[in-house]
C-alpha cells in the first residue's frame, strides 16, 4: 500500500514518506487509546481508516524509532558488559520489525529508516572472520535476532547481505546439523522452554524465506517440531512475560507458509476464533490494540478464509485513538521487553503502533500477508 497524498509526503531519496498533516485530522480514528468505544469518525469506508492507521502509524514510526548506538564487537568488551550489548541486540530487533512494518504500509526499500536498520545488521554480524560470532550467549535471543535479520534481508532481496553477514554466525547456530538437513538435536530439545519454540519457528520461517530448497530437510524437521509443541487447545505457550497471541503468530507464521495443511494450522484456528471477545477484538480484559492486531495477524498466517465482514469488524479496534495508540510491552517476553529497547518504560505506543499497521496490511485484499 503506498500512502499519503500532495500534503503528507516528505521526498526523501525518491522514498514516499508518510507524515501526519495537521489538517487532515489523522490520528482521530479509531478506538479511544484505553478503551473500545469507537469514534463517530469511524463511519468512513475501509480503505479510508487502512490508510488513517497507515499514515499515523508510519509517522509514530518514524519518530519513535531509538537512535542506533554504536556497534562494539563482543571480544572487544569484558564479560561484565555482555549485558550491554544483549541491549544493542534488543534495540536492533525491534529496528527490524519496525523496518518490516513499514515495508507493508508500502514504504520503499531505500529509505533511509530502512537503509539504517540494514546497515546496523552488517554491524552486528560483522563478515570479517576476526569478528564474526564464536558462540551464542543466550541462544534462544541470538537465534531470535538472527532469525529476524534474515528474514528482513530476504524480503529486500538482500541474499548478498545473507551470505556475507548472516552465514557465519548461522552456521555456529547450525554447527552439527547432518548432511540431510536435519536440524542439530541441541537446536530441536525435547522439552523446549516456549522461548525456544518461538526461537525455532522463526529461524526455520527465515531458512524458508532465504534459500527453501538448500534448507529443505531443516525447514521440515523445524516445522514438525513446531508443530508438535502445540497446546491442546490449540495455542502455543508463550515465553515467561511474553503474549500467547504472539507465539501462536510465530508458529503459524512457519506453518501457514510451508505446511498449511498440517492438523495444527486447523486447530488453531479454531483456538483464534474461540477466544475472540464479544467486543470483536481479542484481550484479557475485553478489547485491547495489541493482542487484535497478533490475533489477526495468526489469523492471516493460517491461510484460511475468514468471514467476509471480517475486516470491516477488526479494522476499527486497530486504529488510533484521540492520543494515539497506548503503550504496549513488547510481547515475546523480558529480554526483548527493556526499557532500553525502546526508550520508555513499561511500554510503548511505538510496539502496539507497529503491530496494528501489519495487522491491518494483513486484512487487505491480496496481502502477502508476512
Amino acid at each position: 500500500m503506498q500512502i499519503g497524498g500532495p500534503r503528507a509526503i516528505e521526498q526523501v531519496d525518491q522514498a514516499s514518506v508518510p507524515v501526519p498533516d495537521p489538517g487532515s485530522g489523522a490520528g482521530e480514528a479509531g478506538t479511544h487509546a484505553g478503551g473500545t468505544s469507537p469514534l463517530p469518525s469511524l463511519a468512513q469506508g475501509g480503505a479510508s481508516l487502512r490508510e488513517t492507521i497507515a499514515r499515523r502509524a508510519v509517522a509514530d514510526l518514524l519518530d519513535g524509532a531509538p537512535p542506533p548506538p554504536a556497534a562494539i564487537p563482543r571480544r572487544h568488551l569484558p564479560a561484565h558488559k555482555v549485558a550491554s550489548i544483549d541491549s544493542e541486540a534488543a534495540e536492533l530487533r525491534v529496528d527490524m520489525l519496525i523496518a518490516d512494518a513499514l515495508l507493508d504500509a508500502g514504504i520503499a526499500p531505500r529509505h533511509p529508516r530502512i537503509a539504517r536498520t540494514v546497515r546496523r545488521i552488517v554491524q552486528q554480524y560483522p563478515a570479517d572472520p576476526g569478528e564474526r560470532m564464536r558462540g551464542l550467549h543466550d541462544r534462544s535471543r541470538d537465534v531470535a535476532g538472527l532469525a529476524q535479520a534474515m528474514l528482513l534481508l530476504a524480503r529486500l532481496g538482500r541474499r548478498d547481505v545473507i551470505a556475507a553477514h548472516c552465514a557465519p554466525p548461522l552456521a555456529v547456530v547450525l554447527t552439527y546439523a547432518e548432511a540431510d538437513g536435519a536440524i542439530p538435536t541441541w537446536a530441536l530439545p525435547d522439552t523446549p522452554s516456549p522461548a525456544e519454540v518461538e526461537a525455532i519457528a522463526g529461524l526455520v520461517h527465515a531458512l524458508a524465506r532465504w534459500d527453501a530448497r538448500r534448507f529443505l530437510g531443516m525447514i521440515v524437521a523445524g516445522a514438525r517440531w513446531v508443530a508438535d509443541r502445540q497446546q491442546p487447545d490449540g495455542s502455543w505457550s508463550p515465553p515467561s512475560g511474553g503474549e500467547r497471541l504472539h507465539s501462536c503468530w510465530q508458529a503459524l507464521r512457519l506453518l501457514g507458509a510451508v505446511m498449511p495443511n498440517h492438523p495444527a494450522v486447523a486447530r488453531a484456528a479454531r483456538f483464534l476464533h474461540a477466544s475472540r471477545n464479544g467486543d470483536g477484538g481479542w484481550g484479557a480484559d475485553g478489547c485491547a490494540p495489541l493482542p487484535t492486531a497478533l490475533a489477526v495477524l495468526a489469523l492471516a498466517a493460517t491461510r484460511t478464509t475468514l468471514p467476509e465482514a471480517f475486516p470491516a469488524q477488526v479494522r476499527p479496534l486497530l486504529a488510533p485513538g484521540r492520543s494515539g495508540w497506548p503503550a504496549s510491552r513488547f510481547p515475546h517476553g523480558p529480554a526483548a521487553d527493556s526499557a532500553s529497547a525502546m526508550r520508555a518504560a513499561p511500554g510503548s505506543p511505538v510496539v502496539t503502533a507497529l503491530f496494528a499497521l501489519k495487522a491491518s496490511e494483513a486484512l487487505a485484499p491480496h496481502s502477502p500477508r508476512r
